[in-house]
């Protein structure tokens, strides 16, 4: 990570937990940190920390952790140079000259699709071309203040227009065709604008930047209504939400997101004050979007078109949001065919509507037994089936088992016998047909790279996640927070009893600090104030590993990275454990985890010596095996002291 001035003006100017939370629900966690469930990796009980002192965080289920700069580009996918531009320009830092030249290309798409933007905008508040579409927007109930916060634009009915704009401001027309806003010809080297007499929605990431477009058809004989942007390097479909940069605060403070299927269903919502809203855009509703939107809530209600494709895709979508464990409610519309006709005719209707969302177990239920005769076999046979295939798609266990429940009381029906329908619906529905031998699917192809993605991030955590280094992250936790208790550990853990490698390096320098410092651990509990001892120790340690090789007792230079991030762990540890433990409590817990260390030396050089035993007596050496039977021993002798 840079550690050029201006990316720790930005850390100065960003604290972390707020700017994680607008990720995250975060809930305090202890003495000045935060607790959040990770967003890196599924998990019951919530071991994410943040901690605005240190300004990091740290997971404790996987490991993730870091400053600021790394919680966005892992969070959002991003490279070092676009996530200094989004927090420099959330910061108000300006980056130098250097540092623009440095930012990707992506970065350039970012400022064309802006300017595109604040191009279209202008025509359509200010040009007379424009006349007849702000009349159309009228028309649709579409106010000044919505055409001014979505920032909608008019693209003029002319082959160029945008291109001859953009090429005058300095942009290559490959630039522009790469960033969606032109269509290379066919034949010949010239392009054609790809959105022409258009109502123009700009397509925002939930950083507020421009990443693509959505195009409304102003001709009524035009074949497609809408045209939206191709997937671009900015502009990925499959996570992009429409709204989402409006509504994400709405959303936390509702706690619920309202998923509607267009543009026009958003804006009409927001106008009629329920602002927690985002749009699908036009496509298939994906994983990773709603794993976006768990940022905000668990909760989620869709409202989407009451036709029939509306509804095929509304339950497309409820059984993805099931299996993402999402709880999920269904709007039913009282008037209008769509979401944004009703909030525009009838605003409090909508938020009625809303408020009376169901259950989406009881929407099924509903469905299923609509029209059906429940005392004929086969009309039973045919709803509980159903019913079963949709509590399958449920992921959490006990709601999955409380359905079960639930449905076979309703429908009269033994339980166990309905669980056994439902394993067989669900293991056929698993076996869909196998490719062909010897071919790779796209997905495995993709299995693939994500496998190898996953092998470098566990070998860069093996280091500091071995079992006898958790404990003695632990054991360092306590001590930040009751120095004095440093002083059992040279007697009660010698030195030999710590194996070699990076734990026997920290374990040295630890005892090294101790002993130059030893006025720091001998202060009463009831004087004490806050001593810096965690601070004085990193700062020990990073001398020690930019020392000469020789001198640097710590760890190789390719470690150092490991023990710096086994002790911010720590400290982020302490606060979360330990820092509201009694200090009696705290010392019992110190003198447990000692034993453990020391048991964990023990049997395993007891293994070793086991092992070395029974190679010895094959080899008939009578004098050698004796002095390992000793010794084992006395290794056992000292596991039953323990």
């Amino acid at each position: 990570m840079a550690s050029s001035p201006e990316v720790q003006e930005i850390k100065d100017k960003i604290d972390i937990a707020d700017f994680i939370g607008e990720y995250l629900r975060l809930s305090p966690g202890g003495t000045g940190i935060f607790k959040a469930s990770c967003p890196f990796h599924n998990e019951k009980t919530p071991s994410f920390i943040v901690s605005p002192a240190r300004q990091s965080f740290h997971c404790f289920g996987c490991g993730a952790g870091g400053d600021v700069f790394e919680f966005l580009m892992k969070i959002e996918n991003l490279d070092f140079p676009e996530a200094l531009k989004v927090l420099a320009q959330k910061a108000g830092v300006t980056l130098s000259h250097q540092n623009r030249e440095q930012l990707s290309r992506k970065n350039r798409l970012y400022d064309l699709c802006d300017l595109a933007a604040k191009y279209w905008h202008k025509v359509l508040v200010d040009s007379p071309r424009a006349q007849a579409v702000r009349e159309y927007l009228a028309k649709r109930g579409v106010s000044g203040d919505s055409i001014e916060q979505f920032r909608l634009g008019y693209a003029v009915d002319d082959w160029s227009n945008l291109t001859d704009f953009l090429l005058k401001r300095g942009y290559k027309k490959q630039e522009i065709i790469t960033a969606g806003l032109a269509i290379k010809k066919e034949r010949g080297g010239g392009s054609y604008d790809r959105f022409r007499h258009r109502l123009i929605f700009p397509i925002v990431d939930h950083h507020g930047r421009t990443v693509g477009f959505g195009g409304r058809a102003l001709k009524a004989d035009e074949p497609a209504k809408y045209l939206n942007s191709p997937q671009t390097e900015i502009y990925n479909k499959s996570e992009t939400l429409y709204g989402l940069s409006w509504a994400k605060e709405a959303i936390r403070q509702a706690g619920e997101c309202i998923l509607v299927e267009g543009y026009m269903d958003v804006i009409p919502s927001h106008q009629a004050g329920v602002k927690n809203v985002v749009s699908i855009s036009g496509t298939a509703l994906t994983e990773q979007q709603l794993k976006n939107l768990k940022r905000y809530a668990n909760n989620l209600a869709l409202s989407l078109d009451m036709d029939e494709a509306g509804q095929r895709a509304a339950l497309r979508s409820i059984e993805l949001a099931l299996q993402s464990e999402l709880n999920v409610r269904v709007i039913t519309l009282p008037e209008g065919k769509d979401p944004g006709e009703c909030a525009t005719k009838n605003p409090s209707a909508w938020r009625q509507a809303i408020d009376g969302a169901e259950s989406v177990m009881e929407y099924f239920y509903r469905r299923a037994v609509q029209g059906r005769d429940l005392d004929s076999p086969e009309d039973l046979a045919a709803t509980s089936d159903y019913l079963a295939e949709k509590i399958n798609k449920i992921g959490n266990a006990i709601i999955k088992d409380y359905w079960f429940r639930e449905y076979a009381s309703r429908l009269r029906i033994d339980e166990t016998t309905f669980r056994q329908r439902s394993d067989k619906l669900a293991l056929k529905s698993q076996n869909p047909p196998k490719a062909a031998l010897g071919t790779k699917t796209a997905n495995q192809e993709g299995q693939n790279s994500a496998v190898q993605s996953s092998a470098d991030a566990v070998s860069a955590q093996k280091a500091i996640n071995s079992p006898d280094l958790i404990i003695f992250r632990r054991i360092l936790a306590i001590v930040w927070v009751y120095p004095d208790l440093l002083a059992k550990l040279p007697e009660r853990l010698p030195a030999g009893l710590i194996p070699d490698g990076l734990l026997r390096s920290i374990y040295n320098e630890l005892i090294l600090f101790y002993t130059k410092n030893n006025g720091l651990f001998t202060v009463g509990a009831g004087e004490r104030k806050e001593q810096p001892i965690f601070d004085q120790f990193i700062s020990q340690v990073k001398t020690s590993v930019a020392g000469p090789p020789a001198q640097n007792s710590v760890a190789p230079a390719d470690q150092s990275g490991s023990v710096l991030a086994m002790l911010e762990q720590s400290y982020l540890l302490a606060q979360k454990d330990f820092f509201a433990l009694p200090e009696k409590e705290a010392g019992a817990e110190f003198d447990n985890l000692l034993r453990l260390l020391k048991s964990s030396y023990l049997k395993s050089k007891i293994s070793r010596l086991k092992f070395d035993l029974e190679q010895t007596e094959k080899r008939g050496d009578q004098a050698t095996a004796a002095g390992i039977y000793l010794e084992l021993s006395e290794l056992i002798k000292q596991i039953s002291v323990d």
